[in-house]
């Protein structure tokens, strides 16, 4: 499929930021003579305060070229007080959900972050020194579904939606689901103005960007899955940069005779109507579960 700068033939899925890279390994394959063995790694991504930050772990398939390269040099090396410091990208996130086969939570459902690593470099650690909050950043384009007002027994209300984010080629993409708060007051403005289109079942696209990222692990209760483990993916809802409603953009409102934005997230492929997320996959968000 031929592109232009300003069209894709695939759907970025992008998550980025600072954190310390450890268990680079090479990972056998099964399937005969011919199966080499892949570079993967771990990413203890940094978030929150500098003084304070919590870590979100990634287990990742190292596939840029680059990357390789650089990750390559620190296999079988993993001393905790010496693990680098790195700036990454992952590509493609999703969550792998499991039960524990052993341990003192045998049988309790658990969950990986997961993905591929597509940039990394080594940074100094004075650099955290410039640095006074640590951001994990996820940008993509998606549907945005379930707005609702939660109102949580013991603490203050809040704004939430779902989105089903497009993820690798436009002719047959992926979904990934995000449970998300929306923190930024202008992004509660525009959800809430897509709340009555999503009523009446239309189709809402919109470009996001979002910080934190973490994996909630559960037991399916309903339907044939029942009693397989899942995960969902929950972060903060930040920005968003463009909101199409059945395929018409209605957000930023297009001007006559005037050049599109330049901003990485509203150059997306185009998406037609048909492309929606199948919500039965989803169940309801209970409030406790933010």
């Amino acid at each position: 499929m031929n592109t232009t700068s300003n069209e894709k033939s695939y759907f970025d899925l992008h998550t980025s930021g600072i954190g310390y890279l450890q268990r680079v390994r090479e990972v056998p394959v099964r399937g005969g003579r011919r199966a080499e063995p892949f570079l993967a790694c771990t990413i203890a991504a940094l978030v929150g305060s500098v003084q304070n930050p919590k870590k979100r772990y990634f287990d990742l398939k190292v596939s840029g070229a680059e990357a390789k390269k650089i990750v390559a040099g620190y296999v079988g090396i993993d001393d905790q007080h010496q693990r680098p410091l790195v700036r990454f990208r992952i590509g493609d996130l999703w969550g792998d959900a499991y039960i524990r086969p052993n341990g003192e939570r045998k049988g309790e459902a658990a969950a990986s972050l997961k993905g591929r690593l597509l940039k990394v470099e080594l940074i100094d650690r004075s650099a955290l020194e410039q640095i006074e909050q640590h951001e994990l950043v996820t940008r993509g384009i998606g549907y945005l579904n379930r707005p609702q007002e939660i109102k949580p027994i013991n603490s203050d209300a809040f704004l939430s939606c779902s989105i089903g984010a497009l993820a690798g080629p436009v002719d047959e993409p992926d979904y990934r689901y995000f449970d998300t708060i929306v923190a930024a007051r202008d992004a509660q403005g525009l959800v809430r103005q897509c709340v009555q289109a999503i009523e009446a079942e239309s189709k809402v696209l919109v470009s996001f960007r979002l910080n934190d990222m973490k994996i909630d692990p559960y037991i399916r209760n309903k339907g044939e899955r029942a009693g397989e483990p899942a995960a969902s993916l929950k972060s903060t809802l930040i920005h968003i940069g463009l909101i199409k409603i059945d395929g018409e953009q209605v957000y930023p409102e297009r001007v006559a005779n005037a050049e599109a934005p330049q901003d990485q997230d509203v150059l997306a492929p185009e998406v037609d109507g048909s492309t929606n997320a199948p919500p039965s996959e989803r169940e309801p968000i209970p409030a406790e579960s933010f």
